[in-house]
């Protein structure tokens, strides 16, 4: 193949985001991935690396230093290791997938050793009363504290992600059977969450009476708010404007009710919620086996 007819790197780029849509990666990860994939193209292109073959082990150890040592996030501070790794590992998977598809003889990238993944404790893990007081702080008499109020018992029945929590849409709620389904959950794959009774309660009073006037918009001025009338879609949480709203923007929510309910220590705002679920299980699965243990 001439040079003037061999795919350059966004070329190979965006055929391989395209054959991630064709494997069922989901959404979120195609955009991520994507994204550490044009973090190296600008680094190769910065110092003149113009195709694929050009790159080879000891430059890809120069990426891993740069990322390691000179790459600076927007506050000024250097990455961590463990965001290092997966920018390290998509453009590993990267240029092996260009050498399956002959654009490349050899992978040199995968010579090259990621580092090791620090296991990070969560920065808190909410007890069942403080759960409690944090859902009590919306006011049900509103619409938007009756959403945020749902949002919570969503998030505390089925310990789902913030990202999958904001991509629940209304066809995916089974009330009646009390379950949830999450599409292209951690992995790509769908998964289905069991529901308490009290959350199917607040969910079965949302979606018909509170979701419709949210979809409608509560805020008919300012921030672009024609635009965002209605632009919801099946989504099943809406912001004020009659849209569908950022993982950032729900952390934001959260942490503000979490403060609110006088809880100052560190918290992750939405993962707070998903490792109390797992902190309550365990805790259950434990007794469970001290019982059964001593029968």
């Amino acid at each position: 193949m001439s040079e003037a007819l061999r795919p350059n790197f966004d070329e190979l780029k965006a055929r391989y985001l395209e054959s991630l849509v064709l494997r069922n990666y989901s959404p979120l990860s195609i955009r991520q991935i994507g994204q550490n994939l044009r973090i190296f193209l600008g680094w190769a292109k910065a110092r003149a690396i113009a195709a694929p073959a050009d790159v080879d082990t000891q430059t890809f150890e120069q990426y891993k230093a740069y990322l390691s040592t000179g790459y600076v996030t927007r506050k000024g501070k250097p990455l961590q290791q463990n965001t290092i790794i997966p920018r390290l590992y998509n453009v590993q998977n990267w240029f092996e997938w260009m050498k399956k598809k002959g654009h490349i003889f050899a992978n040199h990238t995968a010579g090259v050793q990621l580092p090791k993944i620090i296991k990070i404790l969560p920065k808190g893990v909410l007890r069942p009363d403080e759960i409690r007081t944090v859902m009590a702080q919306p006011d049900l008499r509103t619409p938007l504290g009756y959403r945020d109020r749902t949002m919570m018992e969503v998030l505390y029945a089925t310990g789902v992600r913030a990202a999958e929590l904001l991509a629940l849409k209304v066809p995916d709620m089974d009330l009646k059977r009390k379950v949830l389904r999450v599409r292209h959950g951690k992995g790509g794959k769908d998964r289905f969450a069991p529901l308490s009774t009290p959350c199917c309660r607040f969910l079965d009073r949302y979606l018909t009476e509170i979701r419709p006037e949210l979809i409608e918009g509560l805020r008919p001025y300012g921030n672009n708010w024609i635009q965002k009338e209605g632009t919801a879609g099946d989504t099943v949480f809406a912001s004020v404007y009659g849209g569908p709203f950022s993982a950032g923007w729900l952390g934001q929510l959260m942490e503000r009710y979490i403060r609110k309910a006088g809880i100052t220590r560190p918290i992750s705002p939405v993962h707070g919620f998903r490792h109390s679920v797992a902190y309550v299980l365990s805790s259950v699965m434990w007794c469970v086996r001290y019982v059964f243990g001593r029968c």
